[in-house]
């Protein structure tokens, strides 16, 4: 890996420093560290402890490097689901999840997340654990596929594209892929043809809102009294899941909703940052211990 991609921007930097300002006294978890552009933010801030969480082992190396010899900052390579086995007795004041891919991931072309760029159809988190992209694509019945499109991209046309896939398996490269879904389109679009078909594909291989869910609970139980769980989700479905289960715990009595709407970037951020204008922050400040 190389020494990091300049361009690299941590969304809502900013909104997440004062979510969690209460907690920098205590351990925070940065969940999804990615680069650790918020990991360093919190540290700037004050944090006495971040544990840098991350399902990449690419990243996780970039992290190792990144804060090598300071104390202050523990790399993991592991999942946000792993929690609170992870921790062991440890419970931390805060966490932060900063869901889906990172323009890291998106920019390098052998991972096989962008559709503009040629490479294998992997698109896995964690790239040494798990079954490809490409066996969806490529093993899954029409109907199925037709399903996985309409539930995790909301593709209109999940028969059509479906129905082209099949048709000219197998698929191997992400331009193919991207080339052949295109054409179940009639008329250009506002977006690729295939935003929305890779994007289902993504959160299948990685059964993204299953960890989602599974991790929003562990992160909860976690967290000591009066802890404060910040999640910066976007795309609907993600948020979706945010949203509900924090009105959940707030209507068990479990917690508190901080954020009554989500956190969104301002037009300069959006402006200056593309990747940051879908953003949407929640944050939920736990009741009481478990």
């Amino acid at each position: 890996m190389t020494t990091g991609p300049s361009r690299h921007e941590p969304v809502l930097v900013e909104a997440v420093v004062e979510a969690l300002r209460p907690c920098l006294d205590g351990l925070v978890v940065d969940g999804t560290a990615g680069l650790g552009g918020h990991t360093q933010a919190l540290l700037d801030a004050g944090a006495a402890r971040v544990i840098a969480i991350d399902l990449d082992p690419d990243a996780v190396r970039w992290l190792a490097r990144r804060f090598q010899g300071d104390s202050r900052v523990q790399p993991v390579h592991a999942s946000y689901a792993d929690l609170p086995g992870l921790l062991g007795a440890k419970r931390p004041a805060g966490v932060l999840l900063d869901l889906g891919v990172s323009s890291r991931q998106l920019e390098t072309a052998d991972r096989g997340f962008s559709f503009r760029l040629e490479g294998p159809l992997d698109m896995r988190f964690d790239s040494t654990s798990g079954a490809p992209a490409a066996r969806l694509v490529n093993r899954l019945p029409e109907a199925d596929l037709a399903a996985l499109l309409r539930k995790y991209g909301e593709e209109r046309r999940a028969r059509a594209v479906a129905r082209r896939i099949v048709a000219r398996r197998p698929l191997e490269s992400t331009t193919e892929l991207a080339r052949v879904v295109a054409g179940a389109f009639p008329r250009r679009q506002r977006l690729h043809p295939a935003t929305r078909t890779f994007q289902a594909l993504r959160i299948a291989t990685n059964e993204e809102l299953e960890v989602l869910r599974e991790g929003l609970a562990k992160a909860h139980r976690a967290l000591r009294e009066h802890g404060r769980l910040a999640v910066i989700a976007f795309h609907s479905l993600e948020d979706r899941v945010v949203k509900q289960t924090f009105r959940t715990w707030a209507r068990n009595g479990d917690g508190e909703v901080l954020t009554r709407r989500p956190v969104r970037p301002g037009r300069s951020e959006s402006r200056r940052n593309p990747r940051a204008r879908s953003a949407r922050l929640r944050v939920l400040a736990k009741a009481k211990g478990d």
